[in-house]
């Protein structure tokens, strides 16, 4: 039996963003066909965690009086001294940050881990020159002390290739069409009806172009729901800035996801204003939801969503992409909608995901 481990996430069940439910979905649908999963994740204690769908959870014990970014090292640390006691088979790391430690773990080790890259993490604004810089550093030492990088998008590969010149794997994120039951008596909390507000999942940070949605939906006098935490510096601002807009709610971070396809199901129009990163899961969600997106034009989206949707690049292009799809008749919105449907049954579904993973996984181990 295949010993796997999983570490970079806030581990599962999912609460947090992408790596996490990532991790979820991979670690799941390993275990359901054999293999010995294991995800290491944030703890207060050393005390055992009940398994999750076969699938052991890994307690990795976090101290509060550490800073936040100090705190997440000491965890990327631990996370790879742990992993390297039990002798797993592969090792998939979400994120390049434990990277900084590879260099202190015996070759032997290193050549079972595949880093999973994600986007380009050193671009988003929320970080200063320290941390950009820290980044940088991590991204060179995964792809140099490691020779099994996954590129989310092939975008991210070419960058990889052209900068670094080396060769990485492709595999996408994925996603699947919900069959969750869709509730329009959900919408009455938020005081909207059916088809008529803008919706946008997303962590509010500024590379996700939160506030240029907010100006765009006000200016044009229609609803926007926003979903995501507002415990952080910037969501705060922009709470504090926009909490009296008739127009905007800030709903707060939610995982329910019965209550998220619903949302999704009867959106008018969804807005994806991520700029930085690879096969965004949100996007992905999106897309398999049947949404009608609106999205930031970059070429990470494009891959993603191709001809699935509307972009825009500045103010003026989201406004008329907003009016043309909110009054555009029901037919080209079903188009939309299905071409973004087959093309995450086709090229996203999690099915085929995790089976290139285990592609993978079997030429590591057996290496």
């Amino acid at each position: 039996m295949l010993k796997i481990v999983i570490i970079g996430t806030k581990g599962i069940p999912n609460t947090y963003g992408g790596f996490e439910a990532f991790a979820q979905q991979i670690s799941q649908r390993l275990a359901a066909i054999g293999y010995q999963v294991s995800v290491y994740q944030p703890h207060q204690s050393n005390k055992c965690l009940p398994p999750l769908n076969g699938v052991s959870r890994v307690p990795v014990k976090e101290y509060r009086f550490i800073p936040k970014n100090i705190g997440r090292i000491v965890y990327n640390f631990k996370s790879l001294t742990l992993a390297c006691r039990q002798k797993p088979h592969v090792v998939i790391c979400c994120g390049h940050s434990p990277a900084l430690f590879f260099p202190f773990f015996p070759k032997s080790f290193r050549k079972r881990i595949v880093v999973n890259m994600d986007g380009l993490e050193w671009r988003r604004t929320k970080w200063g020159f320290f941390g950009k810089t820290v980044l940088r550093i991590t991204e060179w030492l995964a792809i140099k002390f490691t020779k099994n990088i996954v590129a989310d998008s092939k975008a991210i590969q070419q960058y990889i290739s052209d900068r670094y010149k080396k060769q990485s794997t492709y595999i996408a994120y994925g996603s699947e069409t919900p069959t969750l039951a869709l509730k329009k008596t959900s919408l009455e909390r938020f005081g909207i009806e059916p088809k008529n507000f803008g919706l946008v999942i997303a962590r509010i940070e500024p590379e996700n172009g939160i506030e240029q949605a907010i100006r765009a939906f006000s200016s044009l006098e229609k609803p926007l729901v926003i979903i995501g935490s507002t415990d952080t510096y910037y969501a705060k601002m922009l709470l504090k800035k926009y909490s009296q807009n008739p127009h905007i709610l800030f709903a707060g971070a939610i995982y329910d996801i019965e209550l998220l396809c619903t949302l999704r199901h009867f959106c008018r129009v969804y807005f994806h204003g991520h700029s930085v990163g690879g096969t965004n899961p949100s996007l992905l969600d999106a897309m398999a939801a049947g949404c009608t997106i609106i999205a930031h034009n970059n070429p990470f989206n494009n891959e993603t969503l191709g001809s699935g949707g509307l972009y825009f690049s500045d103010p003026e292009s989201l406004n008329k992409a907003i009016q043309k799809l909110w009054y555009a008749n029901p037919l080209s919105l079903e188009r939309l909608a299905n071409i973004n449907r087959n093309k995450i049954a086709k090229q996203y579904s999690w099915y085929g995901v995790t089976n290139r993973y285990r592609e993978l996984i079997k030429t590591i181990a057996y290496a």
